[in-house]
């Protein structure tokens, strides 16, 4: 096995975290190969090598077809060494058979991302691990991309961030170059329901004011609400959480569903991989 941290082994129980879900983030390609298949032994070190050379621009997910039947089953593999790329949870192309250095290096040239989807790669890991400023750092020269699908996901991701920051405003100003390259694009509706918290939150008064009404009167939703967006645009999502799911135990009637809904933009807004938005979104059925 390669000491490169972008290769791994990959079985069944984990491809579709290390393959699918990853593949979102930074090509995967798939090496599926088998102790007993001599142009396999031959290949791997070669692909291995291209793939350390290119320095995580692509990961490397090593499948034993022996030890990974369903996997193999589920892509018809039929002939090792088979090695796929995945881009976006989709398999983007293939070769079978053992190639030698030059060819496997064009293959992964062209499976590769750019440099600007490499630094949007990484400004998704910046968000992830929590360096806020060094993700909008990143996005920020992204968003004027020649790449339209680049400059528009970047815009989307850093109106993300902003929101996780507590600045709505630049948030506000990501979503308008988002709609202005993607009038129509799904990904942004989300995005486009939390940065309207703010505009309910000031539209309130802010948050001193709600806080004061729910004092005067706890069961005042529309106090409770204007709190829940100011916090969301402050970046206070836990306890957004917790004051939409208590509007939303106590009345689904509350503006045609509103706080549901805003708790499934949040949830949208946190992204598959969180924690909190998978905690939450099981308290969100519990409710129903």
């Amino acid at each position: 096995m390669s000491s490169s941290p972008h290769v791994r082994d990959v079985r069944d129980s984990d491809f579709d975290e290390q393959v699918i879900a990853r593949s979102h983030q930074v090509p995967v390609v798939v090496d599926f190969w088998a102790e007993w298949c001599g142009p396999c032994r031959a290949l791997s070190p070669v692909i291995e090598k291209a793939v350390a050379d290119l320095d995580g621009r692509v990961v490397l997910a090593k499948i034993d077809t022996d030890a990974a039947p369903e996997v193999a089953a589920r892509y018809r593999i039929s002939s090792i060494p088979t090695v796929m790329a995945f881009r976006g949870g989709v398999p983007v192309d293939t070769f079978v058979g053992a190639r030698p250095a030059a060819a496997v290096r064009q293959f992964l040239e062209q499976v590769a991302p750019s440099l600007e989807r490499q630094a949007l790669a990484q400004a998704h890991e910046a968000r992830a691990t929590g360096d806020l400023t060094g993700a909008m750092t990143l996005l920020r020269p992204l968003t004027i991309a020649v790449d339209s699908e680049v400059a528009g996901s970047a815009a989307l991701l850093l109106g993300r961030v902003a929101l996780d920051a507590g600045r709505p405003e630049e948030a506000e100003a990501a979503l308008a170059a988002v709609d202005a390259r993607h009038p129509d694009w799904p990904a942004a509706e989300a995005l486009r329901q939390v940065v309207a918290l703010h505009s309910d939150a000031t539209a309130y008064g802010g948050a001193e004011k709600a806080r004061a009404a729910l004092e005067a009167n706890p069961d005042d939703l529309e106090a409770r609400f204007a709190l829940a967006a100011a916090l969301a645009t402050a970046g206070k999502t836990t306890d957004a959480l917790d004051h939409l799911l208590l509007i939303v135990s106590r009345s689904r009637k509350f503006r045609d569903d509103l706080a549901r809904r805003t708790v499934v933009a949040l949830l949208e807004h946190l992204g598959p991989d969180s924690e909190m938005a998978r905690e939450y979104r099981r308290k969100l059925q519990v409710i129903l």
